[in-house]
């Protein structure tokens, strides 16, 4: 669990890092706020992707269990806002630039897991 959380933590600060130079609507100050930033990302994720993924597969009749990966990705986007709303080292604009950063993170994430 440990393991999971900082290769987590790992992940979204280097995704945050990445999206703040690539997206348009996603700002960081420095790699510091974005290591702090990636470390509530990554306790969100923990916390609230598996509770909110259920909540919305049962809100949607089952059709967000039938189309997971989409619903995976809202729910990343989802959490990437609440952690912008929570600190203020990490500021993303909409909700689209929430729904790339999401892609970005888990981009990153899958390379950083390939590596490792």
């Amino acid at each position: 669990m440990v393991i999971q959380l900082l290769i987590g933590w790992l992940t979204s600060t280097l995704g945050l890092w990445l999206a703040a130079n690539v997206v348009h609507g996603v700002r960081l100050r420095s790699f510091k706020d974005a290591a702090w930033a990636g470390a509530l990302l990554a306790v969100l994720q923990w916390a609230l992707s598996g509770p909110l993924f259920v909540l919305l597969g049962i809100g949607t009749l089952g059709i967000g269990f039938l189309l997971w990966f989409l619903t995976r990705w809202i729910v990343a986007a989802i959490v990437v806002l609440l952690a912008s709303r929570l600190s203020n080292r990490l500021h993303v604009d909409s909700f689209v630039s929430a729904l790339i950063t999401a892609f970005v993170i888990a981009a990153t994430g899958t390379v950083v897991r390939w590596l490792l």
